[in-house]
């Protein structure tokens, strides 16, 4: 009989997750049944089902936590009718775990649903909910999982470091379906691209002003994405006077940002870590790029600096740094030579780390693991 899994995600779909997606499709074409619910978007739990029973076990989760997360029983008792609908949906199709991602709200409501129908509980973190989280409730949340898949050793040191098992914790990478990511180098467009959600952690507010420090130099620059920082972005532009080469572009389809890194000399990330220690982990975006033959130039504010290597494979400049981002920018306009032996060595590294061949069989064999772990704990 097919292997059965369920997926919790918090919104489903999600364009700037597009990597749950891959994976899900990957492990469906292994012969994977998988059930995918969300917390909201197209998947979301309808939570019609009775949730009396759960009650007492969300407090007995939330409470240890009043402190460091006051809202935390609030939003656990508001989406409990979807733990319960979840736990209801586990026992009938008789799937034999629930993988969650992100270890925030969709662990909560996964580890509330596993206990009750008595399945293994697993959980993939990725950044800002390992980064940004007391290490108190990352804890909590990941203890009684049987694994822990971390997309960054950055990731996985944070949860071992909150107190969890080493030999738990695995570190996978998210890969690439390469034979999709046709590796096409040698670009002579001069233009640049970034592409993440409009916010602050992305450090988009230091490229324009690295594009400001290279008037004169021709060349146009395009910003994919949305988010809350798309008005203070417009304003900067205007402020810098570089209207005419940097453009917000918004939000568009998967297909569309792999056209647009086709067509880029560089994508660039200037990444930086915010006071609360949310920053990026791996960026998909930078392995996207590196996989078609674009160069990348990012920061080491995250952890790109554990796949880039400055000069080899990419280019890594200090995060706040605008006049060095800029120099950066401006040496590789000028060098396609340069460009060249950084994509050819980009497209190497993604082949030996970030092959989806490679890691949906690592991942299959964390699902696959014969002994489930330690039972659930019920508080």
């Amino acid at each position: 009989m097919p292997p059965s899994l369920t997926y919790l995600l918090g919104t489903h779909p999600c364009v700037s997750e597009t990597f749950i997606g891959r994976e899900i499709e990957a492990l469906r074409r292994r012969g994977w049944i998988l059930d995918v619910a969300s917390l909201r978007g197209r998947s979301a739990l309808a939570g019609q089902a009775p949730c009396g029973p759960l009650v007492a076990a969300a407090l007995r989760h939330a409470l240890p936590l009043l402190f460091r997360l006051p809202r935390l029983p609030i939003q656990l008792l508001r989406h409990l009718p979807q733990a319960a609908a979840l736990a209801q949906q586990l026992r009938a199709t008789r799937s034999a775990g629930i993988h969650a991602h992100f270890a925030h709200l969709p662990a909560d409501i996964a580890l509330l649903a596993a206990r009750h129908a008595g399945v293994r509980f697993t959980c993939s973190v990725h950044a800002w909910d390992v980064f940004a989280q007391p290490p108190a409730a990352i804890r909590r949340r990941l203890l009684p999982a049987a694994a822990v898949c971390a997309c960054s050793q950055a990731a996985a040191d944070a949860v071992c470091a909150a107190g969890i098992d080493a030999r738990r914790v695995h570190r996978i990478r998210h890969g690439l379906p390469l034979p999709e990511f046709v590796f096409a180098p040698d670009r002579a467009q001069r233009r640049v691209l970034a592409v993440g959600r409009l916010e602050p952690k992305k450090g988009f507010d230091l490229l324009i002003d690295a594009c400001a420090r290279l008037r004169g130099t021709a060349f146009s620059c395009q910003i994919i994405g949305e988010g809350s920082q798309r008005r203070p972005l417009e304003q900067r532009i205007a402020a810098h006077g570089v209207a005419d080469c940097v453009t917000l572009r918004g939000a568009v389809t998967p297909d569309e940002v792999r056209r647009a890194m086709r067509a880029a000399d560089m994508l660039v990330l200037p990444s930086r870590r915010l006071p609360d220690g949310d920053c990026d982990g791996v960026a998909n975006v930078l392995i996207e790029a590196m996989a078609l033959g674009t160069p990348v130039i990012t920061t080491a504010a995250g952890a790109a600096g554990e796949v880039i290597q400055d000069g080899v494979n990419g280019r890594l400049v200090p995060p706040e740094d605008a006049e060095l981002l800029a120099a950066a920018i401006g040496e590789l306009l000028k060098d396609s030579a340069a460009c060249g032996r950084l994509a050819r060595a980009g497209r190497r590294t993604i082949e030996a780390s970030f092959d989806e061949a490679q890691t949906i069989t690592q991942l299959e064999a964390v699902f696959r693991e014969p002994v489930p772990g330690r039972p659930l704990p019920s508080g």
